[in-house]
């Protein structure tokens, strides 16, 4: 089962997410079931840099390789991998997330990236 997370702050001892509506939608699927709640502090975001390498040369060589636009590539990939938003990961998690994109290119496509954004295949 994949695990859901959600995010919002606390606000004078009251806890407001950022999208309620996704709450509601768990609430209804976990009725009647007992479950595991777990709060932490939220890292950094992603950065700029980060963000940039993502797009320039991860989403469009990959758009490119397998005839999509970049944000069809996008979203394709953030289908793959069960993220709702980039834009919401920590550093680290936007980190292990580029490098899960990276490695399913190379083992399930054949696709090797490269930091230059030059496509090579590993045939």
């Amino acid at each position: 089962m994949s695990k859901n997370i959600l995010y919002g702050e606390i606000v004078d001892g009251e806890l407001k997410f950022d999208n309620k509506d996704d709450w509601d939608r768990l609430f209804k699927i976990y009725s009647g079931q007992s479950i595991e709640i777990s709060v932490q502090p939220l890292g950094k975001r992603r950065n700029t840099k980060q963000n940039r390498f993502y797009w320039k040369v991860v989403v469009n060589s990959l758009a490119l390789h397998f005839g999509y636009t970049d944000n069809e590539m996008h979203k394709a990939l953030k289908l793959k991998f069960d993220i709702e938003s980039t834009s919401k990961l920590t550093v680290m998690d936007f980190s292990e997330y580029i490098e899960s994109v990276i490695r399913w290119a190379e083992f399930e496509h054949g696709f090797i990236l490269n930091a230059t954004n030059t496509p090579k295949s590993s045939d």
